[in-house]
């Protein structure tokens, strides 16, 4: 069985492939191919680092050729919201994420699990119908493009979309895995403590306040995501799949879960 880590190089990618070492053959893979070599070289054994961007399909292609009889395959890569433009935010951690389970299909077996690392940021947008039928098809074409009939690009709200965009994709997604006796989630954190947060948290006080403010009045590790990623990959979560799992130190019980105020534009039917 081989387990893959895409966005291994650094971070809670890092630790979840730390974790699942133990479990056989891994591949760890990340658009820095000198991260994940540095990683799997100190990991040791059967582990075998891959350079793959999810935005390049050859990579991808390339990625799902090494595997034999996958297991896991977890996806921690994605871009944040800082510092990013809108169509990147969406470029990767909507179609990107989208590719690689597609890709991964004639892989697929009974035992197999994926899991996408969102965030309960996806939860804080409102219903809306008509956007959610769109994020039902990141690989159209015009995808990005149908999307921003729905939102103004710039207004710092693609960060967000992405996120609830996974959330319905595993759910979207689980039936055709279902078919096949496998099983797809998605993991949500809320402010974890690594070194890009901190720095988000030094350009934005309010999530600094967030965290004061959540049930456990603390940041999660990435090691407790790993964790949790860790038992919905195994056996024991057998009955697990087509939804997704906060592990947020209860932040999204403080979040408003309709902060957009309206700020979805409804497309113009054409007359």
């Amino acid at each position: 069985m081989t387990n893959v880590v895409i966005g291994a190089a650094s971070g809670m990618g890092a630790v979840t492939a730390r974790k699942l070492a133990s479990r056989g053959r891994l591949i760890v893979a990340d658009y820095n191919l000198e991260g994940v070599q540095k990683i799997a070289a100190e990991i040791g054994g059967d582990v075998i680092a891959m350079e793959c961007d999810m935005t390049n399909q050859a990579q991808v292609d390339k990625l799902m050729a090494a595997v034999d009889n996958l297991e896991a395959l977890v996806i921690t890569a994605g871009v944040p919201g800082v510092q990013n433009t809108d169509q990147r935010i969406l470029e990767v951690n909507v179609v990107g994420v989208e590719r690689v389970f597609r890709a991964a299909e004639p892989l697929l077996n009974a035992k197999t699990v994926g899991i996408a690392v969102s965030s309960q940021s996806g939860y804080m947008l409102p219903e809306a119908p008509e956007l959610f039928k769109v994020l039902e098809e990141p690989l159209a074409p015009d995808f990005i493009e149908k999307v921003s009939q729905f939102i103004d690009f710039g207004g710092g709200r693609a960060y967000q979309l992405s996120k609830r965009a996974v959330h319905n994709m595993v759910r979207r997604l689980s039936f055709k895995w279902g078919a096949k006796g496998a099983r797809i989630l998605s993991v949500s954190p809320g402010i974890n403590d690594t070194p890009m947060n901190r720095a988000e948290e030094a350009k934005n006080a309010v999530m600094l306040e967030m965290v004061k403010a959540c049930p456990l009045q603390r940041r999660g590790t990435p090691e407790e995501i790993a964790n949790v990623i860790a038992f919905l990959t195994s056996p024991e979560a057998s009955a697990m799949t087509g939804s997704d799992v906060l592990v947020d130190c209860g932040m999204r019980n403080i979040l408003p879960t309709n902060n957009w105020d309206g700020k979805i534009k409804v497309p113009q039917k054409a007359a």
